[in-house]
């Protein structure tokens, strides 16, 4: 499955802390994301995501 995630420039902690605990499971599909959101993903759970 492929999964985008976005998130306003105020809730980027707000969705590192959700991918958190979600880690195992994302890791089974394709992650999108624009360019900070989905480098700090990336940084916080060490998951592969594809940045716009």
């Amino acid at each position: 499955m492929k999964i985008a995630l976005i998130a306003h420039d105020k809730k980027k902690d707000d969705m590192v802390r959700f991918t958190q605990p979600y880690k195992f499971s994302l890791e089974k599909h394709e992650i999108f994301a624009t360019g900070t959101t989905g480098l700090r993903i990336s940084e916080n759970t060490g998951l592969f995501v594809h940045r716009f």
